[in-house]
């Protein structure tokens, strides 16, 4: 008889950042959810099939509140990949993995990273633009958190640009944009024609209802002021 040896399966790891948006509950947690609750009513699709990392620093919960929490969040469509500053009481089995090591997206480095090393000259490095040349239609969702997203047409009513940094709309807008997600102040979003559903910067946003007549149609230019979002007529 003949004997065979059965060959090894090799397994391959990989080590790959992935994005990742952060949720961070704050108490009381039932006023928070319906935060996010109005939040998803002007944004449906905006954590669908997003991979979410939950904050709980600012937030004292027992098992099972924890638990209740997560879900109401999976009732919301909200899938928690991993958290962060949790207890030991909130860390087990069929639970979120804690994670930890985390940056911001475009967040700035430290000395001991931004340091050149000696053989290397030292280099200046900007963020890329993304420039999508036609319209985004309805269902549609462009995301770039790495930089400026420019779109060179119109954004239909259910669609949605989100950007790290600013938006510019070379059209009619009027669906919805989220920019500044890297946690840039300083992201304006510009359009040539307003009629947008929501316009968020760093999570002070505007809606359709909550705009002033005068601004509809009209070429705009939105931008932080402290912890409000003004928008500006450009001609």
């Amino acid at each position: 008889m003949n004997a065979h040896a059965t060959p090894h399966q090799a397994l391959n790891f990989r080590a790959r950042s992935l994005l990742a948006f952060v949720l961070e509950p704050t108490e009381p947690v039932a006023e928070w959810l319906a935060a996010l609750d109005a939040w998803l009513v002007r944004s449906p699709t905006f954590f669908a099939s997003k991979p979410v990392i939950l904050e709980m620093a600012g937030v004292e919960l027992g098992l099972k509140e924890y638990r209740g929490l997560l879900s109401n969040l999976a009732l919301r469509h909200v899938r928690v990949m991993g958290v962060e500053n949790a207890s030991q009481t909130l860390v087990g089995p069929h639970l979120p993995p804690v994670v930890t090591g985390g940056r911001n997206v475009n967040a700035p480095a430290t000395p001991e990273e931004s340091a050149p090393a000696a053989s290397e000259p030292e280099r200046t490095e900007r963020a890329d633009t993304l420039i999508f040349d036609g319209n985004v239609r309805s269902g549609q969702s462009i995301m770039h958190p790495d930089g400026d997203v420019t779109i060179v047409g119109r954004v239909a009513s259910g669609a949605e640009i989100v950007a790290g940094g600013s938006v510019h709309v070379y059209g009619a807008l009027q669906g919805r944009v989220i920019a500044g997600i890297s946690g840039s102040p300083s992201a304006r979003i510009f359009c040539k024609e307003a009629r947008a559903e929501l316009l968020c910067i760093g999570g002070f946003y505007v809606t359709a209802e909550t705009m002033t007549p005068e601004v509809e149609g009209r070429s705009v230019e939105a931008r932080l002021n402290g912890d409000e979002l003004r928008l500006r007529i450009l001609e």
